[in-house]
């Protein structure tokens, strides 16, 4: 017989990372690539955590393109979706959405350095397109712990204690992730661009 009862395990102060993946893909990238093409004609782009790639201006959510819009849609739902799922009859009336969101697109030995995104609420990224390649880290994206000592000791074989964590992206797929998240992006060891859609939102009283 036991001589405990285990009353319950509460998963306090966690991170949620939410994936997603878009049901038209395909027809979203197709006019997408075309867009990203004519934006980079137009914009020699900005340095932000992008370490040789092209970063666009953060106003995709301006911008009027029918793959835009489409992609801009997409976000807000599945953002919506995800707040709704944490927060059930959460007060969309009076809580408006802003957003924002760039380009980023990675040739060779391209890669993101550690980051995070201050002053929002959620960040995420569409992968719209991803070279093939046998190396498992090339474009993957890493999430570091933001608690300080957390691997001091540490319990092996249990998630809680683990100080990063590790995504493999496909395309099609959509990351949404809290912008406090420290994070960053393996180099791509491919000869073809990776090209992804990043964002930032927030809620905003009317």
């Amino acid at each position: 017989m036991s001589a405990v009862d285990l009353l319950g395990i509460h998963p306090l102060f966690y991170s949620p990372l939410s994936i997603l993946r878009l049901k038209a893909h395909e027809e979203i990238k197709a006019l997408l690539l075309d867009e990203i093409r004519d934006l980079r004609k137009q914009d020699q782009g900005i340095i932000r955590s992008n370490w040789s790639g092209w970063h666009s201006e953060s106003d995709l959510f301006q911008l009027n393109t029918p793959g835009m819009v489409k992609v801009q849609t997409a976000i807000v739902e599945a953002v919506q979706s995800v707040t709704t799922q944490l927060v059930p009859g959460f007060d969309w009336a009076n809580n408006q959405i802003q957003a924002e969101g760039w380009v980023n697109v990675l040739g060779t030995s391209g890669m993101n350095t550690p980051h995070d995104h201050p002053a929002w609420v959620w960040s995420g990224c569409y992968y719209l397109n991803l070279p093939q390649t046998d190396n498992e880290f090339s474009g993957s994206i890493e999430f570091m712990d933001v608690r300080t000592g957390i691997r001091t000791l540490t319990l092996d074989g249990a998630s809680c204690f683990e100080g990063k964590f590790r995504v493999k992206p496909e395309e099609g797929m959509l990351l949404i992730f809290p912008s406090y998240l420290r994070h960053w992006v393996y180099p791509n060891d491919s000869m073809d661009e990776r090209v992804t859609i990043a964002f930032n939102l927030r809620y905003l009283s009317p």
